[in-house]
């Protein structure tokens, strides 16, 4: 009961996070770097968490902490000043991870599928190498992305659906299918690294 009192309560930095961000808003430098270097951190993971490469990860870094600066006027108390950019990281990753994949769409129309964009051939790691990084790369970004936002952000189908603008009915879908297809994967790993015949 007084864990939920806790979670209920006025953060103790309440207003001096919305001093902050008045500050932010009003373009002034050092609010801006304690801004950056508040929400850096939690802004990068996020990031690695729910794009495929690291590359793409950190363009999106840099896309996601302008957008948090160009949004400060927007930042309410109603929730944390962690949680609010939060959402913005997650909008904006999942933004520049369409536009990327529309992109590669267009290279696959022109290169072969076992090479990359800059030459080198593109291979699969060895099997005692394979952990789960490397499967939940092999779902679709839609399902990856689903299932990262859910089991490692612990967002509700409800707020997946808000956040991607997928309907509810096709958050679910996307769950349950990313789960039977990574535990399809792993058994298949493990019959590989045993040495059974798939």
């Amino acid at each position: 009961m007084d864990q939920a009192v806790e979670v209920l309560g006025t953060p103790p930095d309440q207003e001096a996070d919305l001093e902050l961000m008045a500050r932010v808003a009003a373009s002034d430098p050092s609010a801006q770097r304690v801004l950056v270097q508040r929400l850096a951190g939690r802004v990068r993971k996020l990031a690695g968490l729910l794009c495929r490469n690291a590359a793409d990860a950190d363009d999106a870094v840099q896309l996601v902490l302008l957008e948090i600066l160009r949004s400060a006027q927007t930042f309410r108390v109603a929730t944390s000043l962690e949680r609010w950019a939060e959402r913005i990281t997650i909008r904006a990753t999942l933004q520049t991870a369409r536009r990327e994949r529309a992109r590669k769409g267009l290279l696959e129309r022109w290169l072969p599928a076992d090479v990359q964009p800059w030459g080198s051939s593109a291979t699969e790691p060895a099997v005692d190498q394979i952990g789960l990084d490397t499967l939940l790369q092999r779902l679709s970004s839609e399902r990856h992305q689903a299932f990262v936002l859910h089991h490692a952000l612990d967002y509700t189908v409800d707020e997946i659906s808000e956040l991607t603008g997928a309907p509810v009915g096709t958050v679910k879908d996307r769950l349950v299918t990313a789960r039977k297809q990574l535990r399809r994967l792993l058994d298949l790993e493990l019959r590989a690294s045993t040495g059974e015949v798939r």
